[in-house]
C-alpha cells in the first residue's frame, strides 16, 4: 500500500513525462521512481534481518521513508532527463560526416547510462552521479565536434575498459558494478576534468580491477 500511495502522490509534471517518453512509456515513470527509492532504502543492511521482529521493523521504516525518498528520486530524475535532453541536442554535426565516429561513441555511452528501466536498474550510488556524468558527456560532445582527433585519442585510451564491461556477464556482480562506477569517473577525468571526480581513479586502478575480475 505505501508503494501504491507513493506512486499516486508523486507530483510528476507533464514535461517530465514527455522527456521520459523518449526513453520508455511515460506510464512507467511513477513506478520506476518509486522502485528507485525503494532500492535506495533497501540497498544495505538486509543481511542483519534475521527474525520476524527485525523484518517488520525494517519494513515499517521503509514504509515511513518511502515517499520522502521518492521525492528525492523525482528531483534526481528531473536532473537526469534534463541532462539527457541536453546531450541529445548536441549529437548532430553541422558538417556531413564530421566527427561521426566520435558522436556514435557518445550516443552509445548515452544509451548505456539512460535506457528503458535505468531508474529502477541502476545502483543507487551510480544513479546519484548521472547528472554529472551527463554534463561530462555534454562537454565531450562540444569538444569532439571542435577537435575530433583529440577526442578520438582519448576515446581509444578507454576502449579496452569499454569492451571488457560490454563482455561482462549479466547481471553485473558488485565487483563489475564497482568497475563500471570507476570507469564513469575516469571518463569524467578524461573528457571533462573540470567537473571533478568523487573517487580516486586512474588507468592503473582499472587495469588492476580487470586483472582481479579475470
Amino acid at each position: 500500500e505505501p508503494v501504491r500511495q507513493a506512486r499516486r502522490q508523486l507530483p510528476v509534471s507533464p514535461k517530465l513525462g514527455l522527456l521520459y517518453a523518449a526513453i520508455e512509456s511515460s506510464e512507467r515513470l511513477r513506478a520506476d521512481i518509486v522502485e528507485a527509492a525503494l532500492n535506495a532504502l533497501l540497498a544495505e543492511g538486509l543481511a542483519q534481518v534475521r527474525d520476524r521482529g527485525a523484518f517488520e521493523a525494517r519494513a515499517a521504516a521503509a514504509a515511513r521513508e518511502l515517499f520522502p525518498e521518492a521525492m528525492k528520486r523525482l528531483q534526481l530524475a528531473e536532473a537526469i532527463l534534463a541532462g539527457y535532453a541536453e546531450v541529445r541536442a548536441k549529437l548532430e554535426s553541422k558538417l556531413m560526416g564530421w566527427a561521426s565516429g566520435n558522436l556514435d561513441d557518445i550516443r552509445a555511452h548515452l544509451s548505456s547510462l539512460v535506457h528503458p528501466g535505468f531508474l529502477r536498474e541502476t545502483p543507487p550510488a551510480l544513479l546519484a552521479e548521472l547528472p554529472r556524468y551527463l554534463r561530462g558527456l555534454s562537454l565531450r560532445a562540444e569538444r569532439a565536434i571542435a577537435d575530433p582527433l583529440k577526442d578520438q585519442a582519448r576515446m581509444l585510451e578507454l576502449r579496452p575498459y569499454d569492451e571488457a564491461l560490454r563482455a561482462a556477464p549479466l547481471p553485473l556482480s558488485p565487483e563489475w558494478q564497482a568497475f563500471r562506477h570507476d570507469l564513469e569517473e575516469l571518463r569524467v577525468q578524461t573528457f571533462a576534468q573540470e567537473l571533478g571526480t568523487r573517487r580516486p581513479v586512474s588507468h592503473k586502478r582499472l587495469a588492476r580491477q580487470l586483472e582481479r575480475l579475470g
